[in-house]
């Protein structure tokens, strides 16, 4: 049954003052007998509480994962392979059960396959990096067959709806193998949008496209998925995905969370060396007589003609807009990684600092 609804207010070390709504649903978990309370906060769409997940083969996949996404949100999910992150995302859509904790959409609880006799919900797409398009039917009727209930009018309108989103309209009758990979992932992006499902969860969308291509398409699809203002959880194991399009970000680690924040909380303030590493180059450096090392973004450091500190030259590699200048110095144990105008030769003396 549904509880009454409350008003209060929260206070907070980033918000001065926030106001928050709960929304209280009561629920049995079966396996346990126990009367469970969810709070849904103003706003969020998605919460995971205690969420774990064990294989046959002992492996923790998921371990205690716990978040909310607000309305509109768009999350990206960060880790290396085999970090959990495809398993949590499948969790999440209702096609794996979860061992421990549970997962709410717009207040329903999410079931696994043993206790649905068909995996997964209306409101939940799901994108894979295979697009997984009928390859005997055109465009049009890629999407149509998503929304095979509605009725032939109904039916015609929504996919010409999804066309003219997509920016698919003089592609509609032509198959997948005539299309490019941006045209594909287009396609793909209409059909998860056919239901107008309230979450899209992308599984590595975007791994099969060039990095060029990628860049494009990557904001494209972000685009269209914010202008219908639906909720997104994407995985990747590629930062630049990310960093250029996600409000948020999880970064997963052996299947337990290792931090969630903006991109440039993330970027600039890491809480541990993994997820610094995941975000970019950093160079590990003793400074100032520190104790540990202190770890610095290529971009903060500079190369100049009197500098606090020295190093020489290994290796220099031209990047386009930039050099890649690597250099051994005395406060890293490592190459350090700095940004440069130049082409240094290697072998040769140089004084840098940060800025």
């Amino acid at each position: 049954m549904k509880g009454t609804e409350l008003y209060g207010r929260i206070f907070s070390p980033t918000l001065s003052l926030a106001f928050f709504t709960i929304d209280q649903t009561f629920a049995k978990d079966e396996k346990t007998n126990v009367l469970c309370v969810y709070l849904k906060y103003m706003g969020s769409v998605i919460n995971v509480r205690g969420v774990s997940k064990t294989y046959d083969t002992q492996v923790n996949a998921i371990r205690d994962i716990s978040f909310d996404v607000n309305e509109g949100e768009v999350i990206s999910i960060l880790g290396e392979s085999g970090s959990g992150k495809s398993t949590l995302l499948r969790l999440i859509a209702g096609l794996e059960d979860a061992d421990k904790g549970s997962i709410l959409i717009d207040d329903q609880i999410i079931k696994g396959p043993a206790d649905n006799l068909v995996p997964g919900y209306d409101f939940v797409s799901l994108v894979f990096q295979n697009f997984q398009l009928q390859r005997f039917k055109t465009v049009r009727d890629n999407i149509a067959s998503e929304i095979y209930f509605l009725s032939a009018e109904e039916r015609t309108e929504r996919v010409d709806q999804l066309l003219e989103l997509c920016r698919l309209v003089d592609k509609s009758e032509n198959f997948p193998h005539e299309l490019s990979g941006g045209q594909q992932q287009r396609v793909a992006i209409a059909i998860a949008l056919a239901k107008d499902p309230e979450v899209v969860l992308m599984d590595e969308p975007f791994s099969s496209l060039d990095s060029r291509l990628k860049a494009i398409i990557r904001q494209e699809m972000i685009d269209i998925l914010r202008e219908e203002r639906v909720t997104v959880i994407m995985v990747s194991h590629d930062h630049a995905d990310a960093l250029s399009v996600a409000d948020r970000i999880m970064v997963m680690r052996k299947g337990e969370m290792v931090q969630v924040a903006t991109p440039e909380e993330l970027y600039h303030f890491p809480k541990s060396e993994y997820a610094a590493d995941f975000l970019g180059p950093i160079n590990y450096l003793s400074l100032n007589g520190s104790s540990g090392a202190i770890g610095i973004r290529p971009e903060k450091l500079k190369i100049v003609k009197s500098g606090k500190y020295q190093g020489i030259v290994e290796k220099t590699t031209f990047q386009g807009m930039h050099y890649h200048t690597y250099i051994q110095s005395d406060i890293s144990n490592n190459s350090i990684l700095i940004y440069s105008e130049e082409n240094r030769k290697k072998g040769s003396k140089v004084e840098f600092e940060v800025i």
